[in-house]
């Protein structure tokens, strides 16, 4: 049964003057005292819909395909939903669109009309009235944009070479100035149609064509990843062939689109960063980053240009889902001179990425306080070369250009602990009367070095290996050498994808503490249990052929005993539920070999962050940072808010949880008659299973694995990694004894150690 979410967007415009840090020239931010900044505008419109559906731009206008089901009914309906900016003003119209047919994808066409893919289904049915079969057919439209009325329409299944069945996904849909329809059919095949909608031409791309738009001057140009990386090339339809390669695109994180520009030729968004692109000069102009104007780049699902030069979006909170459906919101983003905005106290949060939830409590941070501005340095946002990041992240971390609040995901923090780059943050908890009580201090304590808190994370799970009981008995943990011997004889069901990188992930890295002690700064790779580990490593291929068992799902393996040990994470009762169901039997949580056979790890989820000993801004710095800690925002991240991933680390917000997940849900009939309903379906390749409310039993056994987490997941610095695999190698191809390469290692690494502990 389908639940109406209802969408209410009031209809008052509401401006909202944020106090940005601006971008401009040739990009990247800028002192807030020179230059430019953009400013959000909230435009909140009147439109009743479930969800919408295709979003596109005419002149100042914002077009919408928006859809209603109805519950009474259990039917929905099409309509379109027209706001213009200029006028500040919004109507709905009418769609003549039937029950059976999608509207696949939409835009704005040359004469001023909108053009739609149209996909119509038929449907076969039985004696009984039950759907068998169904026929697929895909039509081209021209709408009216200002009644909705059809003004041409046609089928268009034997452009691409289909029967009457069709079959075709148009992945791309745009129109040239002349009118000439272009359709991408995920298959690298462009075909183009001319205003009367016959066919033209169809060219073939090399590449997977991830993106296609039309640019101010009525070309149309489609992004594929080429030699050089991201490529954007001309359609050429007198040559019917692609065009030479542009330049001067920066891919970002791979994800650029290109969207019709007013004053440029194209606006490019990398979902971090907004700009436009010329195609007379080949240069791009960064205009700002998304969360410079405080909007999750998660949440836009459409932006365009306007004539004056804003830029429109329109955003969809995905954590926003409850009664009343999900949140969009219609933002405009006008640039204004800087020294008109009043400004605040900079905080630099410096991270090689950023969690959503981060994001969010940032956008949430810079709109409420007004004396603090947090703004973001991604280091990883240059993916060509993320080690070079990484190099650039892990020194500056030492010197001036430190950033206020560091995001520890991807570091060890036992190695900046040690060199006094992270401050002790308990003492910050007892002056804001955060009491350490409240919270799980074994989780807390997995942060801590000598007494000393140097990690803050709102949420987490725990990363472990599960087995049968009947395999290895009760244990909750073992040592490297008790893995070892269990695994004699068994090498080739042991593991679901073995290889010889993920041995080492298993068994040192996700433990690295076993073989490095910061604090003294010693190593112990020349030792006993890292020989054996390149021993055992050795009986594994380099890389795991996944082709080899897709025939046979992994709980079909599990329980035929051809996988001994899985390696998984628990991030909710609901995961654990299904887990432990595709197990078959009682499960007993090993986790990863250490000595203290204490091997269930803590795994940040939602950030991970130390504040900067170095940093001038500590009390705006922390005033964000305890933010994650309040009750608000710990019972934010309740199942029931549609948030949640992992557990909450404050412990009055872990039994809400725990009490939701023991919680029944009913279906009552019309005699009031109760049957309790399934909470959810989880499943996991050949598995499935319908979820059901929890036991006290099952939340017992959570929450003692949560309370046997007592360490960090290894978050290994990529330096460590390299030394291992390069001077394990000639041990893999018999050029050298384990016991000689682990003495090089072990050097090459004291070395490694010695200089930067």
């Amino acid at each position: 049964m389908k639940k109406n979410r209802k969408l209410i967007l009031t209809a008052i415009l509401a401006v909202l003057m944020t106090m940005l840090w601006g971008c401009g020239g040739e990009g990247g931010s800028q002192d807030e005292t020179d230059g430019y900044v953009y400013v959000p505008e909230y435009v909140q419109m009147d439109v009743d819909c479930t969800y919408i559906n295709s979003v596109t731009s005419l002149g100042d206008s914002v077009i919408m395909n928006a859809i209603k089901w109805d519950e009474e009914s259990q039917e929905s309906s099409n309509f379109l939903y027209r706001y213009d900016l200029a006028k500040g003003e919004g109507e709905t119209i009418p769609l003549a669109v039937g029950e059976d047919d999608n509207i696949g994808a939409m835009t704005a066409g040359a004469d001023g009309s909108l053009a739609m893919v149209v996909n119509s289904y038929t449907y076969e049915t039985d004696e009984n009235g039950e759907p068998t079969n169904y026929k697929s057919s895909i039509t081209l439209w021209s709408v009216s944009a200002e009644d909705g009325s059809i003004k041409s329409q046609k089928d268009i299944n034997e452009v691409f070479g289909n029967s009457q069945d069709g079959g075709t996904y148009v992945q791309n849909f745009c129109v040239d100035g002349q009118g000439n329809f272009y359709l991408d059919d995920g298959n690298n095949t462009i075909y183009v149609l001319d205003q009367d909608m016959n066919k033209i031409c169809e060219i073939k791309a090399d590449n997977w064509i991830r993106s296609m738009a039309a640019s101010k001057e009525g070309d149309v140009y489609i992004s594929t990843y080429g030699e050089n990386g991201l490529e954007m090339r001309k359609v050429d339809i007198a040559a019917k062939k692609l065009g030479e390669p542009q330049t001067g695109l920066a891919s970002g994180y791979g994800n650029q689109d290109f969207i019709t520009g007013s004053t440029k030729s194209f606006l490019m968004d990398n979902r971090s960063q907004v700009s436009l692109y010329d195609l007379s000069t080949q240069t791009e102009e960064a205009l700002f980053s998304w969360l410079d104007v405080d909007i999750n780049s998660d949440n836009v699902s459409q932006r365009g240009e306007l004539s004056d030069g804003r830029v429109w979006a329109l955003t969809r909170d995905y954590g926003s889902e409850g009664a009343d459906g999900p949140e969009f919101e219609l933002i405009l983003l006008s640039r204004k001179e800087a020294s008109q905005v009043p400004q605040k106290e900079k905080i630099v949060y410096g991270a090689m990425w950023v969690d959503s939830n981060v994001k969010k409590a940032i956008i949430d941070f810079n709109k409420t306080s007004d004396k603090y501005r947090i703004t973001v340095k991604e280091y990883g946002e240059a993916v060509e070369d993320y080690q070079a990041a990484q190099t650039q992240f892990n020194a500056d971390l030492t010197t001036a250009d430190c950033p206020d609040i560091i995001g520890l995901n991807s570091l060890d923090y036992h190695l900046y602990a040690s060199k006094g780059v992270l401050e002790d943050l308990y003492p910050y908890m007892e002056k804001s009367g955060i009491n350490k009580a409240d919270y799980l201090e074994n989780i807390l304590g997995a942060y801590e070095s000598d007494g000393k808190l140097y990690g803050l994370i709102p949420a987490f799970y725990v990363s472990t290996t599960m087995a049968k009981a009947s395999q290895v008995g009760d244990k909750t943990g073992w040592t490297l050498s008790e893995m070892l011997e269990f695994a004699e004889g068994r090498e080739e069901n042991l593991f679901a994808y073995g290889s010889r990188s993920s041995i080492f992930y298993y068994c040192i890295y996700n433990n690295i503490d076993e073989f490095i002690d910061w604090e003294s700064g010693k190593c112990f790779f020349d030792s006993e249990d890292f020989i054996k580990t390149l021993e055992f490593a050795a009986k594994y291929p380099e890389e795991y052929d996944y082709q080899a068992d897709r025939e046979e799902g992994i709980s079909s393996r599990i329980r035929s005993d051809k996988v001994l040990l899985l390696d998984s994470s628990i991030s909710s009762v609901q995961e654990f539920q299904m887990l432990t169901g595709m197990f078959g039997e009682k499960v007993s949580f090993l986790g990863y070999p250490n000595s203290e056979r204490k091997g269930n790890l803590v795994q940040a989820t939602g950030g991970c962050m130390g504040l900067s000993s170095k940093s001038k801004h500590k009390e705006g710095a922390w005033e964000f940072m305890q933010r994650l800690l309040s009750e608000e925002y710990q019972d934010s991240m309740l199942s029931e808010h549609g948030n949640s991933f992992g557990f909450p680390v404050k412990k009055s917000a872990l039994e809400k949880q725990f009490e939701l997940d023991m919680t029944p849900d009913y279906f009552e009939d019309e005699d009031g008659n109760k049957t309790e309903n399934a909470k959810t379906s989880w499943g996991w390749d050949d598995f499935q299973m319908d979820i059901m409310a929890a036991t006290q039993e099952e939340v017992d056994a959570v929450r003692s694995l949560i309370e046997s987490a007592e360490k960090v997941s290894g978050s290994v610095d990529e330096q460590l990694v390299n030394i291992i695999t390069e001077e394990s190698e000639p041990f893999f191809k018999g050029q050298k004894s384990a016991a000689d390469v682990a003495g090089i290692i072990q050097n090459r690494i004291q070395i490694y150690v010695n200089e930067n502990s």
